[in-house]
């Protein structure tokens, strides 16, 4: 899957800090891997209205850094980026797997960084082909055929939730890897070549609006629409696989957050930290968002450095089974 790293730089008038281009040896810059897509999209908005909050309204500009499966970037803020308030990493957070599944590439720790807040989060559903019989998940579990879900591979959505669900949840799920893109999966259970796929809630949602999947259970991050429907963690059979399902929810609900390097000086800290909060609820942020079809909402730094260090607090057996059944991104 194509990873696509975002730079914010901000600079004063007449003074720029950085460029457009791409560039792995920047001074300064902001960094970050995501996906093309809503990560990417939400970023490039928090650009277009962060440097209204700014003292000098200083430009900021969105710069891209594929690489390394989000790993790139956030190395580059952590490890190279002067700690200066100018390099502005919009982050995956789930980085944090990576780190504690002890990738080599990691040069970072994500308690470390100094989060702004994110822009809003987004869960993870997964559905079905609507024209299956299968109302609910507890339906599903009786069928009396394995269901064929398309992913693609370990360490995704759309492979990881479904694992998750059949090996703790009791779902008749056969998984099949391989697909290169969501947007392949989905293509797949229209033709049916597959009955199920699990994608980032947003994802999934666009794809019910038009009746091509029927969402069956969340993760415990709700899209409005979708509250009630049933929770991963809640229907796990065992304390192992609700751990397992809380690591992965735990970054979905930090979803799009921002931070900068972890000597970054207070006072630069406590005015961009003051502006993000202020740029999240500008009028035409929100607008341009509804125009994306990207849920926006505040969520203050405190709750995301909460959330990250819940995440790192597993017990020594959960640590143990996770890489059995939770891959870090590739």
């Amino acid at each position: 899957m194509l990873r696509i790293s975002n730079l914010f730089r901000w600079y004063k008038p007449n003074r720029i800090v950085g460029g457009l281009h791409e560039s792995h040896s920047a001074d300064n810059g902001f960094f970050t891997s995501a996906k093309s897509g809503s990560l990417e999209i939400a970023a490039l908005i928090v650009a277009h209205h962060l440097g209204k909050y700014i003292p000098g309204k200083p430009a900021v500009i969105l710069q891209h850094m594929p690489g390394a499966a989000h790993l790139l970037a956030t190395n580059n803020v952590y490890n190279v980026a002067k700690p200066d308030g100018l390099t502005i990493l919009a982050a995956n957070p789930n980085v944090a797997i990576a780190q504690m599944s002890k990738i080599p590439q990691v040069r970072f720790d994500a308690r470390k960084f100094h989060w702004l807040g994110s822009s809003g989060a987004d869960g993870v559903m997964f559905s079905i082909r609507p024209d299956l019989p299968y109302k609910t998940f507890d339906e599903l579990k009786r069928a009396d055929r394995e269901l064929v879900a398309g992913t693609t591979g370990p360490g995704s959505n759309a492979h990881d939730f479904p694992l998750l669900l059949k090996e703790f949840a009791g779902a008749k799920l056969k998984l099949v890897a391989g697909y290169p893109s969501n947007s392949d999966v989905l293509l797949a259970v229209e033709r049916k070549e597959v009955d199920a796929w699990s994608a980032l809630a947003t994802t999934i949602k666009l794809a019910a609006d038009r009746g091509a999947v029927r969402p069956l259970v969340r993760g415990r991050t709700a899209l409005p629409g979708y509250e009630n429907l049933p929770v991963d963690e809640d229907l796990a059979t065992s304390a192992l696989g609700k751990s397992l399902m809380s690591i992965k929810a735990i970054p979905q609900a930090i979803g799009r957050a921002f931070a900068v390097h972890p000597n970054t000086p207070k006072d630069r800290l406590a005015i961009l930290r003051d502006a993000f909060a202020k740029a999240i609820k500008d009028p035409e942020l929100i607008a341009e968002a509804k125009r994306a079809r990207i849920d926006f909402s505040l969520i203050s730094h405190e709750q995301v450095e909460k959330n990250f260090n819940a995440l790192f607090n597993q017990t020594p057996e959960t640590l143990k089974e996770m890489g059995k059944y939770i891959k870090a991104e590739s």
